[in-house]
């Protein structure tokens, strides 16, 4: 049995500040252990249930938060960018069993959520699928789905929770803290949340035959949604983009692997890259 995780720092226990999730900002080396150590709960938790091989997917921001010499000795790591798959890099490599999302937050366009945004908060003001607004979850269980993985669990506050299983219903979710606003929130521990994360795993995994994977057939109408407008009159140059209005652009893929390739691309590109 292989699994595949796919871990995000806004969900973890304690996050609730975007200091936190910065590489120089206000207890991000805290964020960085606390996000590590919920990971190691569901690899863990995955070998107890059977697994014989866990890969990991260090999915915020430069991908390069969870620490090495905390993690299991057996599992692998995918680290860093550019990756085509983004947060799903590595999933595309041989039958997996299930995926688990750890840490996870809802979308840009739901009112509720610590830590609220889809890919890239800074940047854009949503993204949407066959004019449906999506969070970063959706596209990422489309991907999974994409190679006949289903995603077992997601772990991260309430209101991803809720946000998730509208579209995953037959997950498993785990709830580490209850959110206030974008920016405050009750929350576990972190030590009581790696308990909950690893009962959860064991959980999921013992009824993923139950669970189905999470498809989106192509082709596929991507529409994104930019705070500015720059972005969006150099991506129009492009003659297979098209421009919705001043901020959004509409993009036809032909599956959900193009979709993700076009987004790696719209968002990561820089002629200055060195």
């Amino acid at each position: 049995m292989r699994i595949y995780i796919s871990a995000d720092i806004e969900g973890i226990a304690g996050v609730v500040t975007r200091d936190q999730t910065l590489v120089e900002g206000f207890e991000y080396q805290a964020a960085r252990v606390w996000m590590t150590d919920s990971v190691t709960a569901a690899a863990r938790a995955a070998y107890d249930s059977g697994a014989s091989e866990v890969v990991i997917a260090d999915s915020h921001g430069r991908a390069q938060n969870l620490l090495l010499e905390r993690l299991p000795r057996d599992v692998q790591l995918v680290r860093a960018h550019p990756r085509p798959l983004s947060m799903m890099q590595g999933v595309e490599h041989g039958a997996y069993d299930g995926a688990l999302f750890i840490g996870y937050h809802t979308g840009s366009t739901n009112p509720e959520g610590v830590l609220a945004h889809t890919f890239r908060g800074a940047t854009l003001r949503e993204v949407r699928v066959n004019g449906v607004a999506v969070p970063e979850a959706g596209i990422n269980a489309a991907i999974a789905g994409h190679f006949d993985v289903p995603v077992l669990l997601v772990s991260g506050d309430d209101a991803t929770i809720a946000e998730t299983k509208g579209f995953l219903p037959d997950i498993e979710g785990v709830t580490v803290k209850w959110a206030h606003s974008r920016q405050s929130a009750r929350t576990l521990m972190p030590e009581a949340s790696y308990e909950l994360i690893a009962d959860g795993v064991k959980r999921a995994i013992a009824r993923r035959a139950s669970i189905k994977p999470y498809r989106i057939a192509g082709p596929i109408t991507l529409e994104v949604g930019f705070l500015f407008r720059q972005p969006v009159e150099y991506l129009v140059m492009l003659k297979l983009v098209e421009r919705v209005d001043a901020f959004t652009i509409r993009y036809v893929a032909d599956d959900i692997l193009d979709l993700q390739r076009f987004l790696v691309f719209a968002l990561g590109y820089s002629s200055t890259l060195q």
